[in-house]
């Protein structure tokens, strides 16, 4: 394993979200060249912080509901090049509000194990890193005792991904083909803000070979289901309970996966929310219902984003 030099330093203004110029680093992993989003561009802690404040002042509004926070441990939260086996300063700033919320984030005990869970040019976890962070989700919200979703096979798509590293600085020279796994997912009824869809993203669209080979596609937000403000999934599974989950990109490989233990699923994503509605977000119909969780989920930006989560109180 080695460093390889800094690419560049490239500005890209995070719209909405920390206004900062990005690096980006390198370093090689298995005869792979991994690029990196430097930490310094993306923990701004007085951001999150506030962010938590706001989460917590909001959902402390409703005392009936069981709160669940998951940090999506990455380069952008602890400094892979120096202990990616460190606690990110991010989680231990969210537990300070959090601290009679059940919390966890995905543990990286070796830039091996960064190397099986993320893409080599793209922040998101990859299909393994998603995956993994699943079963440690369920295991926290259902207990050690909840079947797992297990995947029916991995799938190898014969197109290379330039993932949004890539894409940023304006290349595509990957080498990693664009890997998944196929799940075999219960019945689902699935809508998208407010508007029925026979699926979520395009998974059956790839498995059938109907993608683009371009290579400065984004197969992630395609195959996955790119960001939306609301989407709500529902199961036969009428003996379950309802899960709320406040995420940003990140949970879209996993939101099927989540949808299966319950009856309801609802994913928020404010940062299209509020532009797509005409009225905040109401926890009222959903918390008549009863059995409610509700899950805050993402990478560092998602909980150093300054949207208004404030708006989830119901008057």
């Amino acid at each position: 394993m080695k460093k390889i030099l800094s690419l560049a330093a490239v500005v890209m203004m995070l719209i909405g979200i920390i206004g900062t110029a990005a690096a980006y680093d390198s370093v090689e992993i298995n005869g792979m060249v991994y690029r990196l989003s430097t930490t310094d561009n993306y923990t701004d802690l007085a951001k999150v912080e506030q962010q938590a404040k706001y989460l917590y002042e909001a959902l402390a509004d409703h005392p009936e509901v069981r709160t669940y926070v998951y940090l999506i441990n990455s380069s952008r939260t602890v400094n892979v090049l120096e202990d990616v086996s460190a606690v990110p300063v991010v989680y231990e700033a969210i537990q300070k509000y959090f601290d009679k919320s059940t919390t966890d984030y995905l543990h990286l005990d070796s830039l091996e194990q960064y190397a099986e869970y993320y893409y080599t040019t793209d922040h998101h976890w990859n299909y393994k890193g998603s995956y993994a962070g699943y079963c440690q989700i369920i295991r926290m919200l259902l207990g050690p005792d909840e079947p797992l979703i297990e995947p029916a096979e991995e799938v190898t798509f014969p197109v290379k991904f330039n993932g949004s590293i890539n894409r940023d600085l304006k290349l595509q020279d990957s080498k990693e083909l664009f890997t998944v796994y196929r799940f075999d997912y219960p019945e689902m009824k699935i809508v998208i803000n407010g508007v029925p869809k026979a699926s979520y993203g395009n998974q059956q669209v790839y498995f059938d070979g109907k993608y683009s080979r371009l290579e400065k596609i984004n197969h992630y937000a395609k195959f996955y289901g790119g960001d939306t403000g609301i989407v709500h999934i529902q199961t036969d599974r009428t003996d379950r309970g309802t899960l709320v989950v406040f995420s940003n990109s990140f949970s879209n490989p996993i939101t099927q996966l989540l949808a299966s233990h319950y009856h309801d699923l609802w994913v928020i994503d404010f940062r299209y929310y509020l532009a797509g509605q005409d009225k905040e977000f109401d926890f009222s119909e959903i918390l008549e219902k009863g059995n409610v969780q509700v899950l805050l989920l993402g990478d560092g930006v998602f909980f150093s984003q300054t949207n208004p989560y404030h708006k989830l109180r119901h008057k």
